[in-house]
């Protein structure tokens, strides 16, 4: 069960990136189409980063931390867990709640995005944000499978 979870996880949070990247091209023109289509984007994005928190929070509680965290420690790159890791679980607690904060900004900015430039381009820094940071989180997470892949090759040698 946790290489499916593992992969839900990471699928959801990929395509939660590209929702913010989507929004994020979107609004570079300010037709009424693309804010429309740039609102949707965010949307989905938000439902999808709040069901990779759910995967990702339900393997990290089920599995995680009883089963790979210590295997990591013990291998050949405990950083993987004691920093990335580490910051990691930071990040991903706020993440969906930031993405929520750009959709309200979004629907709070609504028709003015057409008309004005600066409430665009604010709209833009709050989605272009979540985009990176969430990419970040999806590197964050090859590092730490890295980690524990290393260790893995450590026991079996």
């Amino acid at each position: 069960m946790t290489f499916p979870l593992i992969g839900l996880h990471a699928s959801l949070g990929e395509l939660a990136a590209l929702m913010f990247v989507w929004s994020f091209i979107e609004l570079f023109s300010g037709a009424d189409s693309n804010i429309r289509r740039a609102k949707l984007a965010v949307l989905l994005g938000v439902v999808f980063l709040f069901a990779a928190w759910l995967a990702g929070g339900f393997y990290y509680v089920e599995f995680y931390g009883s089963g790979v965290k210590p295997i990591i420690k013990e291998g050949p790159f405990p950083w993987a867990h004691k920093v990335v890791m580490e910051t990691k679980e930071h990040v991903f607690l706020f993440l969906p709640f930031l993405g929520l904060l750009a959709y309200g900004l979004m629907q709070r900015l609504g028709s003015m995005m057409t008309h004005d430039r600066r409430s665009r381009v604010a709209a833009m820094y709050a989605v272009g944000s979540v985009a990176i940071i969430t990419a970040g989180m999806a590197f964050f997470g090859f590092l730490v499978s890295s980690g524990f892949r290393a260790a893995l090759e450590q026991i079996a040698l």
